[in-house]
């Protein structure tokens, strides 16, 4: 019986992206037990990533002390409503793009590619000005809708590439069935885009979920409607004298458990979102 001969390069592949994996899970890991040290032992810990003396009390701290469970309902809403939105604007708008052809439509693929590119930050006055003259400002709408609308751009590209990968055979069936465009639309389209609208789905999640500066913003009149990204930050000032890193750290990691639940299980549908549009039907 011959035995495998262990190549090098497959050796370095491995190496690699086993060293990637440590270096991307440290902070992480870190973080974690961080929040189970003191505000003292945080700060002058180094690089000892176990706590010398184990304190739960930050989460306590961290839940009952900044509005925790207040916050958390606010970024399970705007979050929630983001991913309705997307997907049924999304949706409509990518079908359009991937089975119709007009004379701007060059154009608007490549302005949505453009405005990708473009960072929130440059875009946080002007969005607060518009929410102003809308009289948005302080309402928790505000924030689903920018958030909405900044990530369309390339989730629409996504979908659009998708959609794009399905045989036009099948809607020149449904035609000849009677089909109109928006009967095809809901009753197939949608149908073999599931993948794709589950990976839209989680993208528009996390990205709503994490975003801060923009929520920031327009939540500067009205904490109430902070989500969690936000109402995290504060959490740092609890400290008596000093900053309460350990509680915000707490606090944070609090706030990741509902994406990573989100993500296991959705892992299977993003996966193949991901994978199958590149493939051409």
């Amino acid at each position: 019986m011959k035995k495998k001969r262990i190549k090098p390069g497959r050796v370095l592949c491995y190496a690699f992206l086993t060293a990637m994996t440590i270096f991307s899970a440290f902070p992480l890991i870190y973080a974690f037990f961080g929040s189970f040290k003191s505000s003292v032992e945080f700060l002058n810990g180094g690089a000892n990533i176990l706590p010398a003396q184990w304190d739960f009390s930050s989460y306590a701290k961290a839940w009952k002390e900044a509005n925790f469970a207040k916050y958390t309902l606010n970024s399970l809403f705007i979050s929630g409503m983001t991913v309705v939105l997307t997907l049924i604007v999304g949706s409509m708008a990518s079908y359009v793009l991937a089975r119709t052809s007009f004379r701007a439509k060059p154009a608007i693929i490549g302005l949505l590619g453009l405005v990708m590119f473009i960072p929130n930050v440059v875009l946080i006055f002007p969005i607060f000005k518009m929410c102003q003259s809308l009289n948005l400002m302080g309402n928790i709408w505000s924030i689903i809708i920018t958030q909405t609308a900044s990530g369309l751009p390339f989730l629409v590209i996504l979908m659009q590439s998708y959609m794009v990968s399905i045989s036009r055979e099948i809607d020149e069936a449904a035609e000849m069935d009677g089909c109109s465009f928006f009967r095809l639309f809901y009753n197939i389209m949608l149908p073999l885009s599931k993948p794709i609208l589950a990976t839209v789905a989680l993208f528009a999640f996390k990205n709503a979920w994490n975003s801060y500066l923009l929520p920031l913003a327009l939540s500067l009149s009205k904490p109430e409607i902070r989500p969690l990204t936000v109402g995290v930050i504060a959490l740092k000032d609890m400290g008596e004298g000093i900053s309460a890193w350990n509680i915000m750290i707490a606090g944070s990691v609090l706030a990741v458990f509902p994406m990573v639940i989100v993500y296991l299980f959705m892992n299977r549908f993003f996966i193949e979102g991901i994978t199958s549009g590149s493939v051409k039907g």
